[in-house]
C-alpha cells in the first residue's frame, strides 16, 4: 500500500561497528538491526529466478554511485553445482483421470432444442433406415449428418408447428433409447468457448485462480459500463490500459508535490519520480491493470474487469500525498462537488479504488466523503495496509462504509506484510515475493502494468495490499455489471455481504490476528448476486495450482474449489499420492474433503523428509472429484538437503544536505551473513537514511545485476526513510530480497515455436523429437517467458517450458499451433503438446492414445 504520508520514522541507538555491526551503544551513533528474507525459487538459481532488469526505486545514475560505494564489502562466495542441460525429450503431459474437462458454459440449458445423438449398434447404417427407426407421432425428423460411421444426427420438428423445448427433448432422447439395434441415445449440447483470456501473461496471473476468478468469468466478465476509480499516482500510457482509460483529473494541490509544474488540472499523468533521485513506482498503473488491463487480446496481462472503464485521479505525487486531497478526490470521482473544479467525470465512478494510506485513527474528513460517496451509489475498497499491525489505526481502512482489504499468498497464508484484525473485512491475494511456490521460477507477486527503468511499457511483480485490493475493486466491478443486468443498482452494503458471507475463511493457523470473513470467491459472490439455485448444477472441482514446493518438512494448503452446485450432493473430493516417494507425503487434516457448493476448502499437504538423500523428487498428487466432478493432478516437488546461501550486503544510503547527491560510505554497510539466518546490527551517525540490500547472486562482484535479489525497507510498495537519532537502538528493520522484475511481453525465445535445430530458439533449446520441433527451455534455473509456464517433465526433476494455451483446454487445439493439443495442468489453462495421433510419441502409461488426440 501506498503510504500516505512518510510516517514510521524510526528512532534508532547508537553503537560502535565492527565487521557484523556489533558492539554496545554510546551517546554518538544510533543502532540498526533487523532480519532479512531472500526470495528462494523452487530450485538455487543462479539468476534468482528470473533473469530480466532489476527495478529500483533510486534512479539509475544514484545506482551507479552506490554500486561503487557497496562494491567494497565483503562476502561470502558460494558456488553452486551447474544444471542438467540435456534435452529430456518433454514426455507428454497425461492428462488428469476421468472424463475429458469441457469448457464452462453460460447457466441456460445446454440441450439443443429438437436434437437427438443416436449410436447405433451396426456400422454404416444408411440415412433411410434412420429416420425409419427414430420416426414418432407427432414430429418431422431429418438425418442432420454423420460423427463416425456408428453416431447419426436426427432432428426433430413438431407437426402442429410448436417449438419444441429441451424438456421435450429429454423425451424424445428416453424414447429413442429404447428402439431395437441403438446403443444409446443422447442430447446434442451447445458447447462455447471458455471465458479465460488468452493474454500472454496470464499464466503468470497464479493470484486469479486462488479467488475462483476464472469460474466467475463465465457469469461475468466484461463489466461494461462500470466506471472504476482509481485514486492513486495517477496513470502511464500503456497499451494494456489506454484504450480502457477516460478523462481523469490531477487533484494535488500543491505544485512542489505534483511535479507537473501546476497545481489541481485534468491531467492525471504519473509524472514518476516518486521514490528518492529519480525512482519511479507506476502504483497507480499497476493498480490500474489489475482492476481492468485490456484483456483477451493476446498480449500483455489480463484485468479483472476485463472491459471496465478506469477513471485515473491523481492523488499522490513525489512527496506522497494528503487526506485532504484524497478527500476532494473522492467527491470528484464520485459525481460530488469541488467547487473551483468546472469539469465533471463523463459518468461517476460506481467502485473507488485506494490502494493508499496512512497512519491515524479514523478521521472525519474522510468519512464525510466516503459517506457522500456512498449515498451517491459508490462503492469504495480500500487497502489494510504493509506494516504487519492491527489495521486498527491504518486509514482510510478503518472508516466505516468502506471494503477494508488484507493481502494472502497463493499458500492461502496472510501475507507476511499485511495488516490484520477486526477492521479487516476481507483479503485477496495480494502476494508473498520471497515464496515460489508454484515452481514457474518467478517470485509470487502479483503481476500487472508498468514502465520500465526506459519509460517504456512493462510488465512487473509487485507485492501489497494494495495489489491485493484492486482485485476485490474488479470483482465488485463485475457483482454491480451483474446486478445490472438483473435490473438492480448494487449498493455498497449489498457488495459488502455477498463477499463476506461467500468468502473462504482463513484458520487462525494461517493468519494471526484475523483476516476478516476470509480469501474472496469471486464466482460465489457473483452467484449470491444472481441467487444461483445451486441444486441445479452438478459439482465441478478446480484446483489453484498445478504445482506445490517443498523443502524440507513442512506442511502446505492446496485450495480445492467447487466452480459448480450440488446438484446430485456436494463435491466429495479424494486425494491420493503416487510415484516413488509418495510414503513422505501426507494428509493430517484427512485425505477426503468435502466442498460445498460455489465454495473452497483446504487440503493439508504434509512432507516429511527424514530418510531422504539430499535431491530433488516428484510426487503426483492425485485428486478426484465425486460423481462427474472431475479431477486433477498436481506435482509436488520436494527439494530435500540444505543449500548453501550468499551472504547479502546491506547498505544505509543518505542525501548530503549541501550537495544533494545521494552517498554510500563503508561505515554505513554491513554483511547479513546465510550461516547467521540474514541477521544484521550496524551502528550508524544520527542522520536521515534509506536502508537497501542485495546478494550477488553470480558472484562476479557485480552488484544490482539483472535479476539480482534485492529489498529495500519498507517493503517494495513504500521506499521509506529512518530517523537515527544518537543513544537510541531499534530493532526490526526487516525486509524481503525479491527478483524485482519487468516481464518482457514480447520475449526473443518464443515457446513451443517449430524449430529444426538450437540455433531457431534463440537462448533455448530445439527439441526435434517433438512433430516439426519445439522450442523450449530449461527453467530450473530461469524462469520461462511470457506465453509459457514451468512443467516438471521427468522425474528427476527437470523443468521445461512449455507453451500456454487457454482455449478448448483438454479437449481440443486451441491456441496451440497445427498438429498440437492443448493438455489441462488443473488450473483453467494448459501446455501445448503434441497430439498423440500420428506424432510417434508414447503415452505415458497407464494412458493410453485417444481418438481425440490426447493422452487419458
Amino acid at each position: 500500500m501506498r503510504r500516505l504520508l512518510l510516517v514510521g520514522m524510526l528512532l534508532l541507538s547508537a553503537t560502535s561497528c565492527d565487521e557484523d555491526g556489533g558492539g554496545g551503544p554510546d551517546a554518538n551513533s544510533g543502532t540498526v538491526a533487523g532480519t532479512l528474507t531472500p526470495f528462494r525459487s523452487n530450485e538455487q538459481s543462479s539468476e534468482g529466478g528470473v533473469s530480466r532488469a532489476t527495478h529500483l526505486p533510486f534512479g539509475k545514475g544514484v545506482l551507479a554511485r552506490l554500486k561503487d560505494s557497496m562494491r567494497g564489502a565483503k562476502a561470502q562466495r558460494v558456488r553452486r553445482s551447474a544444471v542438467d542441460q540435456t534435452d529430456p525429450g518433454l514426455p507428454i503431459i497425461p492428462a488428469p483421470l476421468g472424463p475429458p474437462p469441457l469448457a464452462r458454459i453460460p447457466q441456460e440449458d445446454p440441450t439443443i432444442a429438437g436434437d437427438v445423438v443416436v449410436r447405433f449398434e451396426e456400422a454404416g447404417v444408411s440415412p433411410e433406415h434412420v429416420l425409419s427407426a427414430t420416426a414418432l407421432p407427432g414430429y418431422r425428423v431429418v438425418h442432420k449428418g454423420h460423427a463416425s460411421e456408428y453416431l447419426h444426427l436426427v432432428g426433430f420438428e413438431a407437426e402442429d408447428g410448436h417449438a419444441v423445448t429441451t424438456d421435450e427433448t429429454r423425451e424424445l432422447v428416453s424414447k429413442l433409447a429404447a428402439v431395437p439395434g441403438v446403443r444409446y441415445t443422447d442430447r446434442n449440447l451447445r458447447m462455447y468457448k471458455t471465458a479465460v483470456p488468452d493474454d500472454k501473461g496470464y499464466g503468470l496471473q497464479w493470484h486469479y485462480p486462488t479467488i475462483n476468478l476464472p469460474a466467475a468469468w463465465d457469469i461475468e466478465f466484461g463489466a461494461d459500463g462500470v466506471v472504476v476509480a482509481v485514486i492513486d499516482t495517477g496513470i502511464v500510457s500503456h497499451p494494456d490500459l489506454n484504450t480502457h482509460v477516460v478523462q481523469g483529473y490531477d487533484m494535488i494541490a500543491d505544485p512542489t508535490n505534483a511535479g507537473d509544474g501546476n497545481g489541481r488540472d485534468p491531467n492525471p499523468l504519473d509524472e514518476g519520480g516518486d521514490e528518492p533521485q529519480g525512482g519511479s513506482s507506476w502504483h497507480g498503473s499497476h493498480v490500474a491493470g489489475t482492476v481492468a488491463a485490456v484483456t483477451n487480446n493476446g498480449v500483455g496481462v489480463a484485468g479483472v474487469a476485463w472491459n471496465a472503464q478506469l477513471l485515473p485521479v491523481r492523488v499522490l505525487g513525489n512527496k506522497g500525498g494528503n487526506s485532504f486531497d484524497i478527500a476532494a478526490a473522492i467527491a470528484w470521482a464520485t459525481g460530488g462537488d469541488v467547487p473551483g473544479i468546472t469539469q465533471r467525470p463523463a459518468k461517476a465512478a460506481k467502485v473507488v479504488n485506494m490502494s493508499l494510506g496512512g497512519s491515524a485513527p479514523p478521521q472525519p474528513l474522510y468519512q464525510d466523503a466516503i459517506d457522500a460517496a456512498v449515498r451517491r451509489g459508490a462503492i469504495i475498497v480500500v487497502a489494510a495496509g504493509n506494516e504487519n499491525v492491527d489495521a486498527s489505526n491504518s486509514t482510510p481502512c478503518n472508516q466505516e462504509n468502506v471494503i477494508c482489504v488484507g493481502s494472502t499468498g497463493l499458500s492461502g497464508r496472510r501475507s507476511s506484510f499485511s495488516n490484520y484484525g477486526a477492521r479487516v473485512d476481507v483479503v485477496a491475494s495480494g502476494g508473498e515475493m520471497v515464496e515460489d511456490i508454484n515452481g514457474d521460477g518467478y517470485a509470487d507477486g502479483v503481476l500487472s502494468t508498468v514502465l520500465d527503468d526506459n519509460r517504456q511499457p512493462a510488465y512487473a511483480f509487485s507485492q501489497g495490499t494494495s495489489m491485493a485490493a484492486p482485485h476485490v475493486g474488479g470483482v465488485v466491478a463485475l457483482l454491480a455489471a451483474t446486478a445490472a443486468k438483473l435490473s438492480a443498482d448494487l449498493s455498497s452494503s449489498q457488495a459488502e455481504s455477498a463477499l463476506k458471507t461467500t468468502a473462504t475463511p482463513i484458520p487462525s493457523s494461517l493468519c494471526a490476528g484475523g483476516c476478516g470473513a476470509g480469501l474472496i470467491n469471486a464466482q460465489a459472490a457473483l452467484r449470491r448476486i444472481q441467487s444461483t439455485d445451486p441444486a441445479l448444477e452438478p459439482p465441478k472441482l478446480s484446483v489453484s495450482t498445478s504445482t506445490l514446493f517443498f523443502r524440507q518438512s513442512v506442511t502446505q494448503q492446496l485450495t480445492l474449489s467447487n466452480v459448480g452446485g450440488r446438484q446430485g450432493g456436494d463435491l466429495v473430493v479424494t486425494a491420493t499420492v503416487s510415484g516413488a516417494q509418495q510414503s513422505a507425503v501426507s494428509f493430517p487434516g484427512g485425505s477426503t474433503k468435502t466442498v460445498p457448493a460455489y465454495g473452497s476448502t483446504t487440503l493439508d499437504v504434509a512432507v516429511n523428509t527424514a530418510g531422504l538423500a539430499d535431491g530433488d523428487y516428484v510426487v503426483n498428487l492425485n485428486l478426484a472429484g465425486s460423481g462427474a466432478a472431475g479431477s486433477a493432478t498436481v506435482a509436488l516437488k520436494i527439494g530435500v538437503g540444505t543449500s548453501d546461501d550468499l551472504d547479502a550486503i546491506v547498505a544505509f544510503v543518505w542525501q548530503n544536505a549541501l550537495t544533494g547527491e545521494w552517498e554510500a560510505a563503508q561505515e554505513a554497510i554491513t554483511v547479513a551473513r546465510a550461516s547467521r539466518g540474514y541477521d544484521y546490527s550496524l551502528a550508524l551517525e544520527p542522520r536521515t537514511y534509506y536502508a537497501l540490500a542485495t546478494i550477488d547472486d553470480d558472484e562476479d562482484g557485480e552488484l544490482f545485476e539483472d535479476g539480482e535479489r534485492t529489498g529495500f525497507w519498507r517493503n517494495v510498495d513504500s521506499f521509506e526513510p529512518l530517523d537515527v537519532e544518537a543513544g537510541d537502538s531499534t530493532p526490526g528493520i526487516s525486509f524481503d530480497l525479491l527478483p524485482l522484475a519487468p516481464i518482457d511481453d514480447d520475449p526473443t525465445l518464443d515457446v513451443g515455436a517449430s524449430c529444426t535445430d538450437d540455433s531457431d530458439c534463440a537462448e533455448g533449446f530445439c527439441n526435434t523429437n517433438f512433430p516439426g520441433g519445439y522450442c523450449s527451455l530449461v527453467c530450473n534455473t530461469t524462469a520461462c517467458p511470457a506465453g509459457s509456464k514451468c512443467y516438471t517433465v521427468s522425474s528427476s526433476g527437470l523443468k521445461n517450458c512449455l507453451d500456454s494455451c487457454s482455449r478448448e483446454v483438454g479437449t481440443g487445439q486451441g491456441d496451440c499451433r497445427s498438429g498440437y493439443v492443448c493438455y489441462s495442468d488443473g488450473t483453467g489453462i494448459g501446455a501445448c503438446q503434441p497430439s498423440c495421433i500420428g506424432s510417434g510419441l508414447n503415452c505415458l502409461p497407464p494412458a493410453t492414445c485417444r481418438s481425440d488426440g490426447f493422452c487419458r
